[in-house]
């Protein structure tokens, strides 16, 4: 087509396509690499808190999570019960008591994960006393003719092997964060993993320690019918326990933030997750031909 002034305006198209593939080879400057990186964070990242904000929420619930599931484990403050009990002659020599007893004497028992104490017996005249949970005994002790107290004793031991376990994980899982925290690699996610898979363990072992105790309470009420002289609560020890469960999914969650704050940029995102960079290579070919399409209808035009 003629033009009267001499010149092509489709030809500034070509000089400003020419200029952009001089810019796309030239290799870009370190400062310049460090500003885009810097957007591409800015753009990936999610606002809110800060790298050393979330690395010292995940270390702080991390080694909260420790200190009080280890607290747990060890002390002997899970469950209280009052039974009424009548003593045998053995017992009552062994406890030094001339004068026969008439009634039941109310026994108060505390236990934990590794032993068993009886508490204010005969209103505090006799001391406190306390022997280990015995775990190479089979049996919970129904079929004896146990108390309730000791039956329960001997089914709750079920639990502990889970217990014991969320505490090595959560251990590994505070060294993992460190050393995720400070390498910024991958440790943080295992760290995540090891706590989601704590949470399970304590879970499972609450479950299965309120079910061992439901399953003797029901037992006794079959046999000995309703009665209103067995008591039981729990203690501080059982509700630290499972409190430890979310601070342990809060851990868990707050690693696996800070391992994509660590990981936000566009090739980071590529790295970790498979596929993305063959959507993303798929994507840009589509814009290309779109580009080369649109400049070349302005040439025709």
């Amino acid at each position: 087509m003629w033009n009267p002034t001499g010149f092509e305006p489709h030809r500034a198209g070509g000089v400003a396509a020419s200029e952009e593939e001089e810019a796309a080879a030239t290799p870009p400057r370190p400062g310049r690499r460090r500003r885009e990186d810097a957007r591409e964070s800015q753009m990936v990242a999610p606002s809110g808190c800060s790298l050393y904000t979330l690395t010292g929420l995940s270390l702080l619930f991390g080694a909260v999570t420790v200190v009080t599931l280890a607290l747990a484990v060890a002390t002997d403050c899970w469950l209280f019960m009052s039974e009424p009990y009548q003593l045998t002659a053995q017992e009552m020599r062994e406890l030094n008591i001339t004068e026969p007893i008439q009634t039941d004497i109310v026994v108060h028992v505390r236990t934990g994960l590794w032993r068993v104490c009886t508490t204010n017996l005969m209103n505090g005249t006799f001391p406190d006393q306390c022997i280990a949970i015995d775990y190479q005994q089979k049996g919970s002790g129904r079929l004896e003719g146990a108390p309730t107290c000791m039956t329960i004793v001997g089914s709750i031991r079920v639990s502990s092997p889970l217990m014991v376990t969320g505490l090595v994980l959560t251990l590994t899982a505070v060294v993992m964060s460190i050393v995720g925290s400070v390498r910024h690699s991958g440790k943080t996610v295992i760290a995540a993993i090891l706590y989601v898979l704590t949470g399970l363990c304590i879970a499972v072992g609450i479950i299965l320690y309120i079910s061992a105790i439901n399953d003797e309470v029901g037992y006794r009420t079959q046999t000995k019918g309703k009665s209103r002289d067995f008591q039981y609560y729990y203690g501080w020890s059982f509700f630290l326990a499972a409190g430890d469960f979310v601070l342990a999914e809060v851990a868990a969650v707050l690693n696996v933030t800070l391992y994509l704050r660590h990981n936000s940029r566009v090739s980071d995102m590529v790295r970790i997750i498979p596929g993305l960079e063959d959507k993303l290579q798929t994507s840009s070919f589509r814009l290309e031909a779109d580009a080369l399409d649109t400049r070349g209808r302005g040439d025709v035009w």
